[in-house]
């Protein structure tokens, strides 16, 4: 009797376990990183996470770093984006101080996960940066500015 009581239960645990699947994976499918209001033709390669190693409590996942980097591209740079993505960096760095000109805010912030975005060819007369980084804070997610590689 045993036997076919732990058999009978089986079938219940595996939908039980099929159904949060599913609500998972709707879920995961509804916060892309790439969702937005419009429909954008946009492709992300798969972001290389790296940079210190350094272990911080509560920090953000590498998704969604890239998702607050790719909003902050959107509306202050589109068209950046407007040329395709070849590669998107997520790196760890210890704030830098002195800067001139200052392009990050770090202000109360010891670490930045820079985000980079590399685009694909320049065309003629378009913009010509050949990546931005958009700073984040680690753990609150808070813009801490956006990085123009030929401003350095």
């Amino acid at each position: 009797m045993l036997e076919r009581t732990k058999r009978s239960r089986l079938p219940a645990r595996l939908s039980r376990v099929a159904t949060a699947c599913l609500m998972a994976a709707a879920v995961v499918a509804g916060c892309g990183i790439l969702g937005s209001p419009a429909p954008s033709g946009l492709a992300l390669p798969a972001a290389r996470c790296g940079g210190a190693q350094v272990v911080i409590p509560g920090a953000l996942s590498c998704d969604e770093l890239v998702g607050i980097a790719l909003q902050v591209l959107r509306t202050e740079v589109p068209t950046q984006l407007e040329r395709g993505v070849i590669a998107v960096t997520v790196e760890l760095q210890g704030c830098p101080r002195g800067e001139v000109p200052p392009q990050l805010d770090c202000t109360g912030e010891d670490w930045v996960q820079l985000v980079t975005f590399t685009f694909g060819p320049a065309a003629a007369g378009g913009p010509i940066e050949p990546s931005m980084s958009v700073g984040v804070a680690p753990i609150s997610g808070r813009v801490l500015g956006l990085v123009n590689p030929l401003i350095q």
